[in-house]
């Protein structure tokens, strides 16, 4: 798919989880560890779509995360998007570092405490 293709797309999806109409579980569909199945057109997309979602203001960031922190099957796929955001995310935009925080917070939230 073409870079500008894949831009809109991952602020297309952006915009849905943001307005909870989906939610980051789908995500889970990726293999997080198989690097035959994370490509660097995979990785671009999901810092981008990762690089879009924390564009929008704190409240809708911690509720975002928190919906994926809630679900106890889930705490794999939150320890490998925690990564894969500290990895390529944080890396290549460095004033991330206040949403990651609170990313951190949110889905260390299982109690699904909103804001």
């Amino acid at each position: 798919m073409p870079l500008l293709k894949s831009m809109h797309l991952a602020k297309f999806v952006a915009e849905m989880v943001s307005s909870f109409t989906l939610s980051l579980a789908v995500l889970k569909t990726f293999d997080w560890n198989d690097p035959r199945q994370l490509t660097p057109k995979k990785i671009i997309y999901l810092q981008m779509l990762f690089e879009s979602i924390f564009e929008y203001c704190d409240k809708v960031v911690w509720n975002i995360f928190t919906r994926v922190a809630i679900t106890p099957e889930l705490e794999t796929f939150r320890d490998c998007m925690e990564l894969f955001i500290k990895e390529h995310v944080l890396k290549s935009s460095k004033n991330m570092d206040k949403k990651f925080k609170l990313v951190r917070k949110a889905l260390g939230n299982v109690e699904g405490v909103l804001m």
